[in-house]
């Protein structure tokens, strides 16, 4: 998950200054295309596993306050990346057809490698939980009343 999120970040910081100076014809795509492999590559190299980490559903509404603060508030900023990029690509579409499909794995990497980790962290919580019931002891956060 370290790699994944070491090559999202190295793939927005690749993509972005051509991506933000791209004059909008089709020449010179081939520069971008390390960070597109980079940013949803590693992208997905931290949802997937991320994911996997809980041994019981993810109830993200109806367990929220269970969840530790951390998994919460990026489970919010991976939402924000993905609100902000879709204003962005939308923004963008104003001054070339080709800009936006440029700019949206530059949101799309961050958006599943912060989406990922939220899920590990919720996921560990959960799995927390779920052992603690399974030994008899139930954990503070599960108390009835």
């Amino acid at each position: 998950m370290v790699g994944g999120t070491a090559a999202v970040l190295a793939g927005v910081a690749l993509g972005l200054a051509p991506a933000l100076g791209y004059p909008g014809g089709d020449e010179g795509l081939e520069v971008l295309l390390p960070s597109l492999f980079l940013c949803l590559g590693g992208g997905y190299a931290v949802l997937f596993p991320g994911v996997r980490v809980s041994r019981v559903t993810l109830r993200i509404v109806r367990d929220w306050k269970l969840y530790p603060l951390s998994g919460r508030l990026l489970w919010i900023l991976a939402h924000v990346t993905a609100v902000t990029g879709l204003a962005v690509c939308i923004a963008a579409a104003t001054t070339g057809l080709a800009v936006p499909g440029l700019l949206v794995w530059l949101f799309t990497g961050p958006y599943l490698a912060l989406t990922g980790w939220a899920a590990a962290l919720m996921g560990t919580a959960a799995n927390i939980r779920l052992i603690g019931s399974e030994e008899g002891l139930l954990a503070p956060a599960v108390q009835p009343g």
